[in-house]
């Protein structure tokens, strides 16, 4: 099972030549595009400033955008 994770964090992962402030906005930027990411998110009772995510919220953002990285 994953840990929690901070949402900057995982975006520095996603985009790490980034600032991780633009890595944020832009990690963010790809959920609010991510129609079916946003609503399995919503289910997982995501909020859109939220900092730290739950095992179950980094999971679903893995599942539909992939692994950071590849």
């Amino acid at each position: 099972m994953m840990k929690a994770i901070y949402m900057s964090e995982l975006a520095q992962s996603y985009f790490p030549k980034n600032t991780p402030r633009s890595a944020s906005a832009q990690l963010r930027r790809w959920i609010q595009l991510n129609t079916d990411l946003l609503r399995r998110l919503e289910q997982l009772h995501y909020k859109p400033r939220q900092r730290a995510l739950t095992p179950l919220q980094h999971e679903a953002i893995v599942t539909y955008l992939g692994e950071p990285g590849e």
